[in-house]
């Protein structure tokens, strides 16, 4: 909703402030509270923390309230594991990424490995940096095409050709809207050319069946260490949002740093 939207995005920038704050007066390793992204110039992965009652409605919106926590368990089942969560934000200077999955392909026939949720904070203006994604990209032969970089001179190589004809969609959201993705689909964040930061809260599910899914976590240790399940966060959710409490997650909130 628009007000649980406004209520985050508040949140993360404070959040971000008092991050670069404790990264830089040595309090805390700057992994502990960032993930790497690519081209980080303009542009940082802000880790959420959990405890916050904030989050917890961003959470409890997304995956209860909407369609999202459905898709999620017909996707890759209740044992999907939480495996990011954290927030994209894009200042207004930033540069277009090079286009990239968030995994790899493996063999033809392999199963998804993680399936991302993006929630924009605020309405995602064509100025502002939106994601570009190029759909039934997640798959070995585009892979393969994409890798391919040779080319006879003055001829486009067979990953030029590909970007040029592939069929791509913006990512212009609405705020408090949700975008759902294979993350091995080929996207990019695009330059934000505004005055405005651009932030994306997100949170990805890992298949249960999948090991290293071959990219690192975007989430803070202590929670990636939990292997938390879809189904129970779920569960933890509908607790908070009856006015139950959620005990397992304050739990993993009073081990973070």
């Amino acid at each position: 909703s628009d007000s649980v939207a406004d209520d985050l995005r508040k949140f993360v920038f404070d959040l971000r402030e008092q991050a670069e704050e404790d990264v830089g007066s040595g309090k805390v390793k700057q992994l502990q509270r960032f993930a790497n992204v690519l081209l980080r110039k303009n542009r940082c992965d802000l880790t959420m923390p959990l405890g916050e009652e904030v989050v917890y409605r961003g959470l409890v919106d997304s995956l209860c309230n909407s369609a999202v926590g459905q898709t999620m368990q017909a996707l890759l089942g209740k044992k999907a594991v939480l495996y990011e969560f954290s927030c994209l934000i894009s200042d207004p200077g930033s540069d277009r990424q090079v286009v990239h999955p968030d995994t790899p392909c493996g063999t033809k026939d392999e199963e998804a490995v993680l399936y991302t949720c993006f929630m924009a904070l605020q309405d995602v203006r064509m100025d502002m940096g939106p994601t570009v994604w190029f759909p039934k990209t997640h798959n070995v032969e585009t892979h393969d095409v994409f890798k391919d970089t040779n080319a006879a001179e003055g001829e486009e190589s067979p990953k030029d050709e590909l970007l040029r004809k592939q069929p791509s969609v913006l990512g212009l959201l609405p705020k408090g809207s949700c975008a759902i993705f294979d993350s091995r689909l080929l996207h990019c964040g695009t330059a934000n050319m505004s005055d405005d930061p651009r932030a994306l809260f997100y949170f990805s599910f890992k298949n249960p069946k999948i090991g290293y899914p071959g990219n690192p976590s975007s989430m803070r240790p202590e929670l990636q260490s939990a292997n938390l399940e879809l189904s129970t966060l779920i569960k933890e959710l509908e607790s908070f949002n009856k006015g139950k409490g959620c005990k397992q997650l304050d739990a993993l909130a009073a081990e973070m740093k």
